[in-house]
């Protein structure tokens, strides 16, 4: 029986690296904080500026900055330069993704809808 546990233990795991959970760790560790998340949620609707992500934000630019070098550190954010401007974006599109299915997915909790891949709470 262990042997068949064992097995089904490394098709579960195939790909989750220690290196892997260690990032996955960082990531979502970068998205415990409600200033980066409502930078991000800016972001994902449109490209802005330092300045401009602070009157969103309500929060100072050496705020906004430190934040912002948090979620550049582990590639939720991009930034280009114009001028002596610094213009943030997500990434790409798989961070618009993850932040709109976490939305989703607070949206089914909130409100008791069944889960979407068909599955009851209690079988998982």
């Amino acid at each position: 029986m262990s042997e068949i546990f064992a097995i089904q233990n490394e098709e579960v795991l195939d790909g989750l690296t220690n290196e892997t959970t260690k990032w996955l760790q960082e990531t979502f560790a970068a998205l415990a904080n409600q200033t980066r998340l409502r930078i991000l949620h800016v972001l994902t609707q449109q490209e802005m500026s330092v300045n401009q992500l602070c009157d969103f934000v309500g929060a100072s630019q050496s705020q906004v900055s430190h934040q912002l070098r948090i979620l550049r550190d582990r590639r939720l954010v991009r930034y280009r330069r114009y001028g002596n401007q610094v213009f943030y974006s997500v990434d790409d599109g798989h961070v618009s993704n993850l932040f709109r299915e976490a939305l989703s997915h607070l949206e089914h909790v909130r409100s008791g809808l069944p889960l979407t891949n068909g599955q009851d709470e209690d079988d998982l």
